[in-house]
């Protein structure tokens, strides 16, 4: 699963794009990118590459995918496509820290959404059959590779609700965090500046809805370190206990989540088999992400599915049993 991008260079600064789902649309690079328009992650890609390296051409293109909108780094995907078209017919040669870097400033600068670097660090470092374990802070990355004694597989459920972060409460969530920092230490701008121990000793100082979504943020580091060892053990049981855990995090102490994928998480992670589940991303909408014993896997995916339809037979939603990919190629 992922997006495909087809192209060929034009001799003019303008992007010319076919997409299966949304029909046809002609841009100019430079123009103001229109933030209500499918297209807006092409006129962004131009923007913050041309800023740096002057385009002089533009593509040709089509665009196909699957699980638009689905909260699966589908942003991301589409975007990092955009600019490694957009560097191939203009002769730039770009690093894997440089197309991170530039689709970091594509989503944060240019469409004001306020992300970090988890899903373009997951596109462009995926690895087939691995985890990958990410410092966000320092930008680095580490597979971890799956144990040949591993009893699991992947299931992808999803809601059939396209997720749109821009017209979420994701950006609200983000700017409390950084609420918290500033208040928990002088000149801390994010959550990560400030130690653990301080959190302890001055939480109580907080307002509470900042002291619940630092919470949050600190167990999350806990968990991610806790589930890369998991994953290396490998211990499956504690790995979905993990995931379990920090979907629950996720809707009491972040408040973040639909009501539709909360009950589609709920589903999942109550089904024969499944280890533990989480709705991915901020749960706005999009997929739950479950991890399920291997031979339970395409039973547990139609009960989901049998469950989930039943309860919500006007969305089009669908579930799929997934192995891990490489990411950006």
């Amino acid at each position: 699963m992922g997006t495909t991008l087809t192209y060929s260079p034009l001799d003019s600064k303008e992007i010319h794009i076919k997409s299966a789902q949304f029909g046809e649309t002609r841009l100019f690079i430079g123009d103001e990118i229109d933030k209500t328009h499918w297209a807006r992650y092409a006129q962004a890609a131009a923007i913050v590459i041309d800023k740096k390296y002057k385009l002089r051409r533009g593509f040709k293109g089509q665009l196909t995918g699957t699980l638009i909108g689905a909260g699966l780094s589908s942003s991301a995907s589409v975007s990092l496509a955009y600019l490694k078209a957009l560097a191939d017919i203009n002769d730039i040669e770009l690093s894997d820290e440089q197309l991170v870097q530039l689709e970091y400033e594509l989503e944060q600068d240019a469409l004001g959404l306020q992300i970090g670097l988890l899903d373009p660090l997951t596109i462009v470092h995926g690895k087939r059959n691995a985890l990958l374990f990410m410092d966000t802070i320092t930008a680095s990355v580490k597979p971890i590779f799956d144990s040949p004694s591993k009893n699991s597989a992947w299931i992808v459920a999803y809601s059939g609700v396209s997720r749109e972060l821009t017209k979420s409460g994701f950006n609200t969530r983000v700017l409390e965090c950084y609420q918290a920092a500033s208040l928990l230490k002088e000149g801390a701008q994010i959550l990560s500046n400030v130690p653990r121990d301080l959190f302890e000793e001055k939480k109580t100082t907080l307002p509470e809805n900042l002291c619940r979504r630092a919470e949050h943020f600190y167990g999350e580091v806990e968990r991610v370190h806790k589930g890369a060892k998991a994953w290396e053990d490998p211990d499956m049981e504690l790995f979905g206990k993990l995931m379990n855990q920090s979907c629950d995090s996720s809707i009491r102490l972040y408040e973040c989540g639909s009501e539709i994928l909360i009950q589609l998480h709920e589903i999942a992670s109550s089904t024969d088999g499944i280890y533990g589940s989480r709705f991915s991303g901020g749960g706005y909408g999009g997929c739950v992400v479950a991890l399920v014993e291997r031979d339970l896997a395409q039973n547990a995916a139609m009960e989901i599915a049998d469950r989930f339809s039943s309860r919500h037979p006007e969305l089009p939603s669908a579930v799929y049993v997934v192995k891990t990919g490489d990411g950006l190629r």
